[in-house]
């Protein structure tokens, strides 16, 4: 049997160090091209494939990055832990995923947890980031954790030292009001969402904005809220809109799962999708092509998403400087739920 060849014999065939070897397979830091091409002749020649845990040691890493969603279970926390895990293992990075199914106490357990496992970062999806008011013990858990490992998170977290990743919430709106007003309607509600979580206030205040500049009326009763972001939701919402006097000629859907409840009330309404109600959602997941007529919907481009949040996070375990939020540019995906009107 052959000598099994070692980060260490590549190293001193190259004539370079073993970090810098350890650079070049992992792509967390720049090489001068000489020596990458040297490296990878020699990695190329020995048909060398590292070891995980020897190259883990050697960084004083475990190639390994938490991330913790508030409901994997939701279509939009799915694809967003499928984009980063695709992102991650481009870079030789494994994800460990948990559920924190939306409970406080939870969250905190899973962080020790990770912590506990040497995880080389920590992404948070969803639950206490969420917050538009900060929860200041969760805040000040996170810290202590930023002071050892990076955290990267979605949302907004006060008072710490996270990297954020977030939706650029006023051009999600805006693509549907512009798009909205291009078809001919006016009665513009919006359904679904609870006022305690960040994203849709933020949401909601450009909804009101848009409203005004556009020069349509703002009717509280066509303004819904609801704690539960799918069908029940969307369902209880727009039974409520329905109930009034005046129908609106459009919908807003705070999510996809929202939208589907939203159409069962219009069709238990005796109206249509798109005939009597336009209807436009966010987050354009795989439910958008399975409802009946197809969902217009916004959409965060999750592949993209995905790789900025990993890309940050490894920046931020090589200790290179991140950006303190980066926003993602939102896009209008046009299906069957509207329609041009006379």
């Amino acid at each position: 049997m052959g000598k099994v060849i070692t980060i260490c014999d590549i190293a001193k065939e190259a004539g370079v160090s073993i970090s810098t070897v350890s650079r070049v397979l992992t792509g967390n830091a720049k090489v001068k091209e000489d020596k990458q091409r040297r490296i990878r002749e020699i990695i190329d020649k020995y048909d060398f494939h590292p070891n995980m845990l020897a190259r883990g040691l050697i960084q004083t890493r475990t190639m390994q990055i938490g991330i913790i969603t508030a409901d994997v279970c939701n279509p939009y926390y799915s694809c967003m832990f499928v984009s980063c895990e695709k992102a991650a293992n481009a870079q030789g990075y494994t994800l460990l995923l948990s559920d924190s199914f939306g409970e406080r106490e939870k969250e905190f357990k899973l962080l020790e947890k990770m912590v506990g496992q040497r995880v080389d970062a920590i992404i948070l999806i969803g639950g206490s980031v969420d917050n538009l008011i900060t929860d200041t013990e969760f805040a000040e858990k996170v810290n202590l954790i930023t002071n050892q490992i990076p955290v990267v998170i979605t949302g907004r977290l006060d008072g710490t030292n996270c990297n954020r990743v977030n939706i650029d919430s006023d051009r999600a709106v805006t693509l549907v009001m512009d798009y909205f007003v291009s078809c001919g309607y006016k009665k513009i509600a919006f359904a679904g969402g609870s006022p305690s979580v960040k994203f849709t206030t933020d949401l909601r205040a450009c909804y009101h904005k848009l409203l005004k500049s556009c020069g349509l009326e703002y009717r509280q009763e066509f303004d819904v809220t609801n704690k539960y972001y799918d069908e029940s939701g969307g369902y209880a919402a727009m039974c409520r809109i329905l109930e009034q006097k005046e129908r609106p000629d459009a919908v807003i859907a705070v999510n996809d799962l929202t939208a589907v409840g939203v159409i069962r009330a219009i069709a238990e309404h005796h109206m249509r999708v798109p005939d009597d109600i336009g209807v436009i959602c966010f987050d354009n997941t795989y439910i958008t092509a399975l409802t009946n007529p197809q969902l217009t919907a916004v959409g965060y481009n999750y592949a993209e998403y995905g790789r900025i949040i990993i890309e940050n996070a490894i920046s931020a375990i090589s200790g290179d400087r991140v950006s303190h939020e980066t926003l993602v540019e939102p896009e209008l995906v046009i299906r069957q739920s509207c329609r041009i009107l006379k």
